[in-house]
């Protein structure tokens, strides 16, 4: 009886994991603001968002929710790239193949202006600072536990057909009370720069799917998932969330960030990417389990006695 029960829960735990690995990638487009700030949002997150801050922008089919992200290629040495159900946004449009990457230049062009934040960081990193097409996810934001959290984090793919080929830096930033923390691990932003960092994207050839040497998704090169940490301003009580993607120099060669699980916890580093994803534990828990242990050392104690 029990090595079939185990057997049975063995089959079931494979059958699940079967039906993750075979679920197709979906992209849902829309602009309700509640929709994507609820998809952006870690199960339980620690955060309350204010609904009357919240701020979205782009075009009708500019950005959406996803589910199913969970691809890997047949290339050998390619890795595999999963990420939590979440949001996407994109530099023109968001209505690209889930399937196969179809073009070397995916464009649109949602006419929705510049960015000045990304614009500020592009020109302190000597890039181009020229923005469009921004699209943006911002709201207000309080910790629940503010005496137990110093930070929020998040992961997120960055994907682009400016790579490999275009000397163009789209780009993407997560600014946290108005602190920007998307680097990659060398410390450039998380964008395309040809010869710079190129090693942090993964490659998938135009003409491609899953099923021939490419990942079974439009853009031409996709991050590894990242790990992004904001610290939270102790100053203040309230605090800012902006993600935001912009094409810059033109409107052609979109970008797309897939974005998930943002959630408070505790870090004792600097923020940015390679911080160790904050711990989302309450202070008192430490104490707490290490009670249990005085209680179990006890129990030791009285049973040798």
């Amino acid at each position: 009886m029990r090595k079939n029960a185990l057997l049975g829960v063995a089959t079931l735990a494979l059958l699940s994991l079967t039906s993750q690995a075979n679920a197709a990638l979906v992209v849902t487009n829309t602009t309700d603001a509640t929709t994507l700030t609820n998809a952006l949002l870690a199960a339980s997150s620690g955060l309350t968002i204010d609904g009357s801050s919240i701020n979205v922008v782009g075009g009708a089919t500019q950005q959406g929710t996803y589910a199913g992200f969970n691809l890997g290629p047949t290339t050998a040495g390619e890795p595999n790239i999963t990420i939590a159900d979440g949001v996407v946004l994109t530099s023109g449009g968001g209505n690209f193949s889930t399937t196969q990457n179809t073009s070397n230049s995916f464009s649109a062009n949602p006419g929705t202006g510049s960015d000045a934040d990304m614009a500020a960081i592009l020109s302190a990193a000597g890039l181009n600072s020229t923005t469009n097409d921004k699209n943006i996810i911002e709201f207000n934001f309080t910790v629940d536990d503010p005496a137990s959290f110093n930070a929020v984090s998040a992961q997120f793919v960055f994907a682009t057909d400016e790579f490999p080929t275009q000397s163009v830096t789209d780009g993407m930033g997560v600014f946290i009370d108005g602190i920007n923390y998307a680097f990659f691990p060398d410390g450039t932003l998380v964008s395309n720069q040809p010869g710079v960092n190129t090693g942090f994207f993964n490659n998938n050839p135009v003409g491609t799917d899953a099923t021939n040497g490419g990942y079974g998704i439009e853009w031409n090169g996709l991050s590894s998932v990242l790990t992004v940490t904001g610290l939270l301003d102790a100053a203040v009580a309230i605090h800012t969330f902006k993600l935001v993607i912009v094409d810059t120099s033109d409107t052609i060669y979109d970008s797309a960030v897939f974005f998930a699980g943002l959630k408070a916890g505790f870090t004792t580093g600097g923020g940015g990417i390679g911080d160790p994803d904050p711990i989302p534990l309450p202070a008192a828990l430490p104490l707490m389990l290490a009670g249990l242990g005085g209680l179990g050392f006890m129990s030791r104690r009285r049973k040798t006695a």
